[in-house]
């Protein structure tokens, strides 16, 4: 006689699966009080009477072990852990445990911080402040700070779920003198674990509580749950309601799989409506169930927009896990500008992910896509050990022939940790007719010189000056000023080489001077130099001036050395106020009257753009 039954479709038990999995991940914190209230119950029958050398007794009954039912004295772990079934342990444990007083369960609290197994401390601690909390909530409320930060969200999880049964009205009281973290904690045990008042009544606790999105969102992952046969119906729920989606993640990575096992990659389609920003985690959970089939549905997609989204996507994702087998997948690829798009991504992914598998594999990439890849790769390598990186160059000098821009790349990462090794590395490697030697101390010198002005100062100036523009102890200079150390500055400037260098740099130190309210000492300053170089001077320091204190430099315009320059002040001040207002109208007709023609005109033009 043939049987009635038939197999379930495979895609049908995934679904199914993920269903149950899903339902049971929303239950499963009631668990524990499940079995402490059953357990109390069956305590109440067994006898009182029995002794500590009864248990003992009992103990060695039935190849040695205790019988989870027997009486274990305070702090005995090891009489309950000592059971081989997880099931008997926890009997163990909570049969204790209900027949312990505040006073026990401080002691057994005492002794559970001694237990080196994590994961027996976790259940030990879980179980005696569940106990503790139907007698005295605040103080097992207290113990969660004695703990370690990664094991407090479990506890105090049990803590309110607990206290939620017991006395709600207080519970919910106590919640306010949690952190925000905890709270959150806090909001979910209860409104979870009282799933037997009415969905108003949560709702009403979760908005006097000031979270009523945590209640929008379990209540969304109910009704999702209840459709899980239905993945479509059950995203639908989830995307249309009040919560944002960024909260709901995880639910519709477990829908989305459901989905996916229904109507294959397929579901890909469906996720690029999500955000972006949130999309990432469900393409991962999605692609990783094989990144070969989803890259072949991908490049299938006819809609070329939403091709290239998708492409693009599994390409990185693919470039994490396997970077060698994606860039193989890339010839499969059509049009051929997608392709290239593609390798470029998988290529700086794998960079930035294991740059040292992509320096010994160098070969696998293209020469279009190579230096710039070797680029990223050293630079990330550098950022933990640049000599590392510098002694890997020459395995991959026969791939790309020039590493020049893979050194500066290397040095710039280098003068952020060590600017002092890197510049001793740069000075005996380049000779000082070498252009890359000024390339490279350049960055070096910018992080030097606020660990070491001086020594920055003196390697700049060791350099050839160049033929054109500033000698790199303007560099330093630069440093050394917006560091606000004025006097060092005054002390090196006779030093600076070039007419037009050293006005700069009187400029960056009259700058610092008004930056520090300076203000008449920079006008001074200024005096120094020669007519032509003064009004260069004045009018880079001006600029400084008119932000840091217009009605100061408006105060002082009178005192300025010439009408030329005057105008140059006037002509910021004005200009500024448009941008932010500081002085008054009749501030700026004023300050308007000591415009020349020059900056009238320019002004004019600047306000008709």
């Amino acid at each position: 006689m043939a049987s009635s039954s038939r197999r379930m479709p495979a895609g049908t038990q995934n679904i199914l699966v993920i269903g149950i999995t899903f339902v049971l991940g929303m239950s499963l914190g009631a668990l524990s009080l499940f079995v402490i209230q059953n357990i109390s119950q069956q305590n109440d029958l067994e006898t009182q009477e029995l002794t500590q050398s009864d248990a003992h007794q009992s103990s060695t009954k039935h190849t040695g072990d205790a019988s989870p039912t027997s009486v274990i004295a305070v702090g005995k772990f090891q009489e309950i852990f000592k059971h081989r079934s997880i099931a008997d342990q926890y009997t163990a444990l909570y049969t204790a445990l209900s027949r312990s007083t505040e006073q026990d369960l401080k002691e057994w609290w005492a002794q559970s911080q001694q237990i080196e197994q994590k994961s027996h401390r976790e259940t030990a601690q879980n179980a005696i402040l569940s106990r503790l909390t139907t007698i005295n909530p605040q103080e097992a409320l207290s113990y969660i700070e004695e703990v370690s930060i990664f094991e407090t969200d479990a506890l105090l999880n049990t803590v309110y779920s607990e206290w939620s049964i017991s006395a709600l009205d207080s519970a919910i009281e106590a919640i306010a003198n949690l952190s925000s973290s905890q709270r959150d904690i806090a909001v979910e045990a209860i409104l979870k674990t009282r799933d037997d008042l009415s969905d108003s009544e949560r709702r009403s606790i979760a908005i006097q509580l000031g979270n009523e999105e945590k209640y929008l969102k379990l209540d969304s992952d109910t009704k999702a749950s209840q459709s899980i046969a239905e993945p479509k119906e059950s995203w639908d729920t989830l995307l249309n309601d009040s919560v944002d989606d960024s909260l709901q993640v995880q639910s519709l990575a477990k829908i989305a799989e459901a989905w996916h096992a229904q109507i294959g990659f397929e579901v890909l389609s469906h996720i690029l409506v999500i955000a972006p920003e949130n999309r990432a985690a469900l393409f991962r959970s999605i692609v990783q169930l094989d990144l070969v089939g989803a890259m072949d549905y991908a490049s299938g997609v006819e809609d070329e927009s939403q091709k290239q989204s998708l492409v693009m996507t599994i390409g990185r994702e693919w470039a994490r896990t396997d970077a060698p087998a994606a860039l193989s997948a890339v010839s499969s690829i059509q049009p051929p500008t997608l392709a290239s798009r593609l390798e470029s991504l998988i290529a700086t992914t794998w960079a930035f992910t294991k740059p040292k598998a992509v320096i010994e594999n160098v070969e696998l990439i293209s020469e279009e896509f190579r230096i710039d890849t070797l680029e990223s790769a050293f630079s990330m390598l550098a950022g933990k050990d640049p000599k590392g990186a510098i002694e890997k160059l020459s395995s991959v000098e026969h791939y790309v022939g020039n590493t020049s821009s893979i050194v500066r790349r290397i040095v710039y990462r280098w003068s952020d940790q060590e600017p002092d090794t890197a510049a001793d590395w740069v000075l005996n490697t380049y000779p000082k007719e070498d252009p890359q030697r000024r390339t490279l101390l350049e960055p070096i010198l910018r992080s030097l010189v606020h660990q070491d002005p001086s020594k920055a100062f003196e390697i700049a100036i060791a350099q050839p000056a160049p033929s054109e523009g500033f000698g790199l102890e303007v560099t330093v200079m630069q440093g050394i000023t917006r560091d606000g150390d004025i006097e060092l500055a005054k002390k090196l400037l006779p030093q600076v080489r070039g007419e037009n260098s050293k006005t700069y740099v009187y400029s960056l130190i009259g700058g610092a001077m008004v930056k520090e309210s300076k203000f008449d000492e920079a006008l001074n300053f200024g005096q120094e130099l020669g007519e032509s170089e003064q009004t260069q001077y004045y009018r880079l320091v001006l600029d400084d001036w008119a932000e840091k204190d217009p009605k100061n430099l408006l105060a002082s315009i009178e005192s300025l050395p010439s009408d030329s320059i005057k105008s140059s002040a006037a002509f910021q001040l004005v200009f500024n106020n448009e941008y932010t207002p500081v002085l008054t109208d009749d501030q700026i007709e004023h300050a308007k009257t000591f415009l020349n023609s020059d900056d009238k005109a320019r002004l004019k033009r600047i306000e008709d753009m």
